[in-house]
């Protein structure tokens, strides 16, 4: 199986903050940075409020061996953004089977929440996000990117 996890913090508007300060602090090398800008340019229907045009909807930092992803919004949408609410775990591979695979593996499971279903969106051909047993969000994602 060709697949990682990478951790994922949801920053609730600190992230392109955080990046930075990551980038100065620990040496990070910033791979992938999307802004709501960038995103309401590849898909008309990303709406965002005046003044977050920087906040980012995605962006995957190198950390020395690792990587983690940041972006703004909490992944599982039926809680507020809290402290708690602010981590998943990516599930990513180029393999769509992989993905489907993995998804389906997690979601077999009856105490697992399906928060979006894994479909095809602007970014990916396969993305969803579920809740475990054990409160745990994974994030599956179908990835273009080779790093």
């Amino acid at each position: 199986m060709q697949a990682e996890v990478i951790p994922f913090l949801s920053l609730h508007g600190q992230a392109a903050e955080a990046i930075e300060f990551y980038e100065r602090k620990l040496g990070a090398a910033v791979l992938l940075k999307v802004s709501y800008a960038d995103m309401a340019k590849r898909d008309e229907s990303f709406k965002h409020a005046a003044g977050q045009e920087d906040w980012i909807t995605h962006s995957v930092l190198q950390i020395g061996a690792n990587k983690i992803m940041i972006a703004e919004e909490e992944m599982d949408t039926t809680r507020a953004w809290s402290a708690g609410n602010d981590f998943s775990l990516c599930l990513q591979s180029r393999d769509h089977d992989t993905i489907v695979d993995l998804y389906e593996q997690l979601t077999s499971d009856e105490r697992t929440t399906v928060l979006v279903p894994l479909t095809a969106n602007s970014f990916s051909s396969g993305y969803g996000i579920v809740r475990d047993p054990f409160g745990v969000v994974f994030q599956f994602t179908v990835t273009q990117h080779s790093f």
